[in-house]
């Protein structure tokens, strides 16, 4: 990640994996919303861990594929 330059916006500085965790985002919507009706939810112990581990593994996806 060190190779990229950042970004200023506005004044505003943003490292390289800003716009990855924004890329993130909305892929962590999209599966979160297909997987939601499919009952794997039923199966999870705790969701909202689930959901923190789900984005993060979308973050490192994104991030080695583009950063």
């Amino acid at each position: 990640m060190g190779t990229l330059p950042v970004m200023v916006l506005f004044g505003l500085s943003f490292p390289p994996a800003f716009f990855a965790l924004l890329a993130a985002l909305p892929l962590f919507w999209l599966l979160r919303r297909l997987l939601q009706p499919s009952g794997l939810y039923d199966m999870i112990w705790h969701p909202a861990l689930f959901n923190c581990a789900l984005y993060g593994c979308l973050f490192y996806l994104v991030s080695w594929l583009f950063i």
